[in-house]
C-alpha cells in the first residue's frame, strides 16, 4: 500500500493543481487494466506536448497512485531544486538523463527502463526533441521511444495535453488519454520502427489540434498570475 508521505504529497499536488488550473480529463478507461478491473503497469505513457512545467505535475496526479510513475528527464531539471527533487523520488521515481552520457547514458536508461516495465510500474516519457513548435504543431519525436517500447515489449499510451502553451490562473487544460499503442514487434527493422513512431506522431497531433481547440474555445478577457507560465521556451 502507499505510505502515508506518498498519499499525502499526491492529495497536496493534485489539491494545488485544480485550484491553479481547470483541469478536464478524458479517456481514463484507456489506461491499462489487470483481469480484476485494477490499474495495471507495464506501459509507457507518452506525455504530449511538452511545453511547460506543468504536463508532468497535471500528469502525475492524473493516473492513479498505484502503479507507482517513473519519469524520464533531464537529470539538472528533475534535481535542480530541492522541492523537485522531492517531488519527483517521494511520488513517483526518476531516471534522469544527464547531459553528454552518449552511448553509455543511453544503454543505462534503456536498462533502467526494462526493469521498470517488468516491475510493473508505468514509465512515463515526453518524447519531443527539436526547436519549439507553434500550437498545436507537436515537435517531432525521438526514436529512442520506439527503442525502448519495442525493447520492454511495452504498449504506449498517449497523453495529450492542451492550453498549457500558455498558463495563468484558472487556465482550462484540458487532458485526453487515446488508445494504447501496441509496442514495435521485436523483429522490427530501423524502417518499420520509422513507421511505427510516425503513425504514433500522425494520432497524437490529431488529439493535440483537438485539445488546444477546446482549451482555447472561450479565453478569459483578464489573464491573472501570467508568471505561472515560467521562462519554458517551447512554444515558438
Amino acid at each position: 500500500m502507499p505510505g502515508v508521505l506518498y498519499r499525502t504529497i499526491r492529495a497536496v499536488c493534485a489539491v494545488v493543481g485544480r485550484l491553479l488550473f481547470r483541469i478536464e480529463v478524458s479517456g481514463l478507461e484507456h489506461l491499462p487494466r489487470a483481469a480484476d478491473g485494477r490499474p495495471a503497469g507495464g506501459w509507457i505513457a507518452c506525455g504530449l506536448p511538452h511545453r511547460t512545467w506543468a504536463e508532468p505535475f497535471v500528469l502525475l496526479f492524473t493516473l492513479p497512485a498505484r502503479p507507482r510513475i517513473v519519469m524520464l528527464g533531464e537529470g539538472p531539471t528533475m534535481f535542480g531544486s530541492p522541492w523537485r527533487a522531492l517531488l519527483v523520488r517521494r511520488v513517483g521515481g526518476a531516471i534522469p538523463v544527464w547531459p553528454g552520457s552518449g552511448a553509455r547514458g543511453y544503454r543505462h536508461v534503456a536498462g533502467a527502463v526494462e526493469r521498470v516495465i517488468g516491475a510493473g510500474a508505468i514509465f512515463s516519457i515526453f518524447p519531443e526533441v527539436g526547436p519549439p513548435s507553434r500550437p498545436p504543431a507537436l515537435r517531432r519525436l525521438s526514436p529512442g521511444v520506439a527503442r525502448l517500447a519495442q525493447r520492454g515489449a511495452a504498449p504506449v499510451v498517449p497523453i495529450i495535453f492542451g492550453g498549457t502553451h500558455d498558463l495563468y490562473l484558472r487556465r482550462r487544460i484540458i487532458v485526453r488519454i487515446l488508445p494504447a499503442t501496441p509496442p514495435p514487434s521485436p523483429d522490427a527493422d530501423a524502417r518499420a520502427l520509422d513507421a511505427w513512431l510516425a503513425g504514433l506522431l500522425a494520432d497524437a497531433q490529431a488529439a493535440a489540434d483537438e485539445t488546444h481547440a477546446a482549451a482555447d474555445a472561450s479565453p478569459p478577457r483578464r489573464r491573472w498570475w501570467r508568471w505561472l507560465h515560467g521562462p519554458f521556451p517551447r512554444a515558438g
